[in-house]
């Protein structure tokens, strides 16, 4: 371990503490609907902030929906892909996304961030623990701002900093926590299922539509 004077702290011989522009290669969001699109056509899905959870999963209840041309419309500037991490850029800060497989029916709006990792200096896995770490979101969170929603804008993320090992470590890491996040998203589908299961099924037991036997 070695002195760091800009932390403050101690960390890892060969780690560095970096600007958040170094460690990642875009920043994006989707976009409002405005004079481009209505809501509530089709049935593809439109993310907002109010989608991302703290437990870093995505939560589709509620969601207003879109149609195809809309979807390719806000495609076209938020240009989400697998690996590419979603930020909700209102508070509170921390909620976070990592998208595991091309999306095809859904997007997002322009409250919600896509980040795109910078391959040559980390892994998707290892920014997407920092941007839910306590420390990261503490310190996004003293640099918020706006009046009736606090939040942070992309100068303000690509500015504050980051703790980086070097390249093989994070990699090393990412081969680790890959399965975790795996099981995390098998765990979300089958309790997404689970609960469309229960309000099925409520509605007809409490009319007499169907009963529990013995």
């Amino acid at each position: 371990m070695v002195w760091n004077e800009q932390l403050k702290m101690e960390i890892p011989f060969s780690w560095i503490c970096s600007k958040m522009e170094n460690a990642i290669e875009a920043v994006r969001t989707g976009l409002n609907p405005r004079n481009n699109f209505q809501l509530g056509n089709g049935n593809i899905q439109y993310i907002t902030v109010k989608n991302l959870c703290l437990n870093g999963s995505l939560d589709f209840s509620g969601c207003d929906t879109i149609d195809e041309q809309a979807r390719q419309i806000v495609h076209r500037r938020s240009d989400i892909q697998r690996d590419d991490i979603l930020f909700a850029s209102i508070a509170p800060l921390g909620r976070c996304y990592l998208i595991q497989e091309n999306p095809t029916n859904w997007d997002i709006n322009e409250s919600v961030f896509s980040i795109r990792y910078n391959s040559s200096v980390l892994t998707a896995e290892y920014l997407y623990m920092n941007l839910q770490s306590e420390t990261f979101v503490k310190r996004a969170t003293a640099c918020s701002t706006g009046s009736i929603f606090k939040g942070i804008r992309i100068n303000s993320l690509m500015d504050s900093e980051i703790i980086l090992p070097p390249l093989s470590v994070t990699k090393e890491f990412s081969k680790e926590i890959k399965p975790l996040f795996a099981l995390q998203k098998e765990l979300d589908r089958e309790t997404h299922t689970l609960i469309q299961l229960r309000d099925w099924l409520l509605p007809m037991l409490m009319n007499g539509q169907a009963t529990i036997s013995d």
